[in-house]
C-alpha cells in the first residue's frame, strides 16, 4: 500500500490533526521519474495560509505508515504474549482514571441538585414573607432575583454534568472495548483503511525539531480507539 495507497487509506490519515493548530493534515503526491509516486502530508493551515499561521508539519506517507504499523504490531505482540496481563494493565490504567473522574463529577452533580432543592424552599419562603409583610417588595425582588438566577445556572449545569458522568461510565469499559477489537487480529503485516478505522482514533503530527547535536527529529503521537495513547512495554509494565 505504500506510495500507491488507496484513497480510503489516505483519507483515514488525512483526518489526523496538526499538533499546533489542530487542523487536518492534507495529502498530496508527486510522480517520480521511474513512474512511482511520492506521497506526503502537511498541515492544511500552512498550505492554505502560509507560515504566518502554522508550520508545515511535513511527513511522508511511507514514514507515517511505517511508524503506525510498528506501533500496532508492538501492541498486538504485547497482547498475544500475555493476554491476561495486558487486559489487567489496561483495566487498571484506564478504568481507574475514568472512575475517579466520574466520582468527582457525581459528587458535584449531587451537590448542585441539593442546592437546587434548597433554592426552591428559599424562594418559596421569601414569597411567603413578602405576602405576610415580613420583608418589603424591593428587598423581596432583589433577593428572589438573585436566588432565581443561581437556580437557572444550576439547572443549566445539571444536564451537562449528567452527560459527563454517562460518558465516563462508558469509558470505564474502554479496556474491554479495545480488547474486543485487537483480539480479532493474529498478525498485522500491512495496513489498510479497515484496520486503521478499527484501531486508531487519531495521529497527532508535530513539527520537526532540531536537537543540540544538529540532528532533526519529529514526534508522532498515536491514539488508539477507546484507550488513547498506549505506552511502551516498560511504561505498561510500570502500570501493572
Amino acid at each position: 500500500l505504500h506510495n500507491s495507497c488507496s484513497n480510503k487509506m489516505c483519507q483515514v490519515i488525512l483526518t489526523k490533526p496538526c499538533s499546533d493548530c489542530g487542523h487536518c493534515l492534507t495529502y498530496s503526491q508527486k510522480q517520480r521519474k521511474d513512474g512511482s509516486y511520492h506521497g506526503a502530508y502537511s498541515c492544511w493551515m500552512y498550505k492554505t495560509h502560509g507560515k504566518e499561521y502554522c508550520a508545515s508539519h511535513y511527513i511522508t506517507f511511507d514514514t507515517i505508515y511505517e511508524l503506525v504499523l510498528i506501533d500496532i504490531q508492538r501492541n498486538l505482540f504485547q497482547y498475544r504474549k500475555n493476554t491476561d496481563k495486558f487486559k489487567s494493565i489496561l483495566s487498571r490504567k484506564y478504568q481507574s482514571d475514568s472512575q475517579k473522574q466520574a466520582e468527582q463529577i457525581t459528587l458535584e452533580y449531587e451537590q448542585k441538585q441539593k442546592r437546587c432543592e434548597e433554592l426552591d424552599k428559599i424562594i418559596s419562603r421569601l414569597y411567603e414573607d413578602n405576602v405576610l409583610g415580613r420583608i418589603g417588595d424591593e428587598r423581596y425582588e432583589s433577593m428572589s432575583q438573585s436566588y432565581e438566577l443561581e437556580q437557572v445556572e444550576i439547572k443549566k449545569a445539571l444536564p451537562i454534568l449528567k452527560s459527563k458522568i454517562d460518558e465516563l461510565k462508558r469509558q470505564s469499559d474502554c479496556a474491554d472495548n479495545f480488547i474486543n477489537v485487537i483480539k480479532k487480529y493474529t498478525i498485522i503485516d500491512k495496513l489498510d483503511a479497515a484496520i486503521l478505522n478499527e484501531l486508531i482514533d487519531k495521529i497527532v503530527v508535530h513539527h520537526k525539531e532540531q536537537a543540540e547535536d544538529g540532528r532533526t527529529f519529529q514526534q508522532i503521537e498515536i491514539y488508539y480507539r477507546f484507550v488513547g495513547k498506549l505506552g511502551t512495554e516498560n511504561e505498561l509494565s510500570k502500570a501493572a
